[in-house]
């Protein structure tokens, strides 16, 4: 949100994530942004020289607060069914306002596939320590012995693909911007409540 003494370089970047959110990378336009941004084109090429460099500033600005997040939830003191509903439903919300984060993580993985863990690194968020804390607290609360990495893959894969697969869901069932959008917040609560389920279910079945 931009105020009355916002930067130059901020209100590119405010601008900038306006367009590539709703025209995606490749149908956003310099020219546009910085119409959005009210200052000339020469000042976006000023500060960012292309649209790439502009992209990643954008992306590293969401990816950033969107670690910050993850951080501050799965290392506090809240219990984990606490954790899972909290950063799930921040998470829905988060990825339908930045559509551009979930494929320029995938596209990313595959052309510079260090870039991604050089930004976990610059966030202070260790994949490991993660691990070890949600395993920790799956055996002390839940009292089973499950791999972690299976619990984030699958909030992961029922958070993102409804972004990725947006397009679809308009074309396909012919949703509008507010249904889309009103099946986003549902979400928040389907997919927490789905996976502690599951979680539930696993618990039964190793407990019997």
């Amino acid at each position: 949100m931009l105020t009355p003494n916002s930067t130059t370089e901020e209100r590119i970047l405010e601008a900038a994530k306006k367009v590539f959110h709703s025209k995606g990378f490749d149908g956003a336009r310099m020219q546009e942004i910085a119409d959005e941004a009210g200052v000339n084109k020469s000042l976006v090429h000023y500060y960012y020289r292309n649209k790439d460099n502009l992209f990643k500033a954008v992306f590293e600005a969401a990816f950033s607060t969107l670690m910050a997040k993850l951080n501050e939830i799965f290392f506090s003191d809240r219990a984990f069914t606490s954790k899972i509903e909290t950063f799930i439903s921040y998470y829905v919300i988060f990825l339908s306002q930045n559509s551009y984060l979930p494929l320029f993580i995938l596209n990313g993985l595959y052309e510079k596939p260090d870039q991604l863990k050089l930004l976990l690194e610059k966030n202070h968020l260790s994949p490991n320590r993660l691990m070890d804390q949600i395993r920790k607290q799956v055996r002390e609360e839940l009292n089973i012995d499950v791999d972690p990495f299976h619990i984030y893959i699958n909030i992961l894969a029922l958070s993102i693909f409804p972004v990725v697969a947006k397009p679809l869901i308009q074309n396909i069932f012919g949703f509008s911007d507010e249904q889309l959008q009103k099946f986003y917040t549902e979400r928040t609560t389907v997919v927490p409540e789905f996976i502690l389920n599951a979680l539930k279910g696993y618990e039964n079945i190793t407990g019997s």
